[in-house]
């Protein structure tokens, strides 16, 4: 607990940042001598998501050879770094400047949280100790939306400094037992998975399957043609590639960054779009702690195409209800629009936010993390990349009712592709998950 709470607070503070930007840009506007354009706007949200994509290609392979510990030291030090920056700047340059530094943490809760997270839990608290991480990150960004409404940013920034500060118990961690048993150092292994999980059966059995695999993961040297053409390499990385892109076309993402601009272009005011916004985030972040409990007691396939499917629903519901209106068939009812958005992001934030990321945190076995990672954690800055520069340019061109059309089909598509191959994974050991993309193994889960 104490170290998935280190996780936990990791995304908090991700969530901080990123809702920083949304209420520090209307301040800066409102500042007489902060002279802001519409391109600088659009690199103060898209600053991050370029300085995340070289960590992304280098973190797993960082955290392959040196371990999880160090790299979680590494990013506790530029979290507060970047956090202080942020505080005690005073121009604009100084914002990038703490924007670039933050895509190291930015980075590390694509691939590092979670590869921290499935070493470290046990199976049967793996589900919901993945999907709290994503609750902590929308816990942050509420925070910041509601410190930004009511006062300066800059308070924003303190609350990082300070949270920074507990992520400094890494000293005290032990180093990740599937590490270890991948370096052979089968002893330290032993000691530091019991000191992790216990001695209990099932903890015993877990370690028993780690320590007889991952000597086989150390020393057989598999050809690169033979990796990706490996059924428990590309299977899994499939469908974590899907569900990178089903997390973002869900139009979670896109109403987290742009919920002021898209509810002014709707409310046509100013203080509806704030309490509109304080409203979605509340939703959004309890949404999240009940997926995350939902994780615990339902089958994670059920859960995640129901919310999907839901999803869908409410994107298309959305983007027919604002054509109407646009075509003048109905009257515009702000409180009625409300309400669907209130039921889109319940709907994913109990399912495709807690779940997604989580796909890729089970189902890609700890042979292929470094490769696997760095391929799906590449694709998730490149769609998120795509998406925050285009976003304003979407609502521009197609209208709020035309974007929605669109993520409401591609998120469709998507959803189709993970009902289709989508394993359950619930209670199943890595090993276990690893052997349902085996060929001779297939239809056995």
């Amino acid at each position: 607990l104490l170290i998935c709470s280190t996780v936990w607070t990791q995304f908090f503070m991700t969530g901080l940042s990123v809702g920083a930007t949304t209420v520090m840009v209307p301040q800066l506007k409102r500042e007489q001598s902060t002279e802001i354009d519409a391109e600088l706007i659009s690199w103060l949200y898209s600053t991050t998501s370029f300085a995340i994509l070289p960590w992304v290609f280098i973190l797993p392979y960082f955290t392959s050879l040196t371990g999880r510990k160090f790299p979680q030291i590494v990013n506790s030090i530029i979290t507060t770094t970047s956090f202080l920056i942020l505080y005690f700047g005073s121009e604009i340059k100084h914002i990038i400047i703490s924007e670039i530094i933050q895509g190291y943490f930015h980075a590390a809760n694509i691939n590092l949280m979670v590869i921290i997270l499935t070493d470290y839990s046990s199976v049967k608290y793996r589900g919901i100790f993945l999907g709290m991480k994503d609750a902590s990150f929308f816990w942050g960004l509420w925070m910041a939306n509601f410190i930004g409404t009511f006062y300066h940013w800059k308070n924003v920034a303190l609350l990082g400094i300070i949270c920074s500060l507990y992520t400094y118990n890494v000293i005290f961690w032990k180093e990740s037992p599937v590490w270890l048993a991948s370096k052979g150092r089968i002893e330290k292994c032993k000691m530091c998975f019991r000191w992790i999980r216990g001695t209990d059966k099932d903890s015993e059995k877990e370690l028993q399957e780690l320590i007889s695999d991952e000597p086989q993961i150390k020393y057989d040297r598999i050809r690169f043609i033979d990796t990706i053409s490996s059924p428990e390499f590309y299977k899994p990385l499939l469908l974590s590639l899907v569900a990178v892109a089903h997390y973002h076309l869900s139009a979670k993402m896109v109403c987290s960054l742009f919920v002021l601009d898209i509810l002014k272009i709707i409310t046509k005011d100013e203080n509806s779009a704030y309490t509109g916004m304080l409203i979605l985030d509340g939703v959004t972040v309890f949404g999240t702690y009940v997926g995350s409990y939902l994780v615990k007691i339902l089958k994670r396939r059920t859960l995640y195409m129901f919310t999907s499917c839901c999803v869908v629903a409410c994107l298309l519901i959305i983007s027919l209800y604002l054509y109407l209106v646009k075509w003048k068939v109905l009257e515009e009812n702000n409180y009625v629009l409300m309400v669907f958005f209130c039921m889109h992001s319940a709907a994913v934030s109990c399912g495709p936010v807690v779940l997604a990321c989580s796909v890729f945190g089970e189902v890609i076995s700890p042979r292929f993390q470094a490769t696997s990672y760095t391929v799906t954690g590449g694709t998730f800055c490149i769609i998120n990349m795509i998406i925050v520069k285009c976003s304003h340019q979407m609502f521009r061109v197609f209208d709020v009712s035309g974007t929605f059309l669109f993520y409401g089909v591609m998120c469709c598509i998507c959803t189709s592709y993970l009902y289709m191959f989508l394993p359950e994974t619930r209670n199943k050991t890595p090993k276990e998950i690893e052997l349902y993309f085996r060929p001779k193994a297939m239809g056995d889960m």
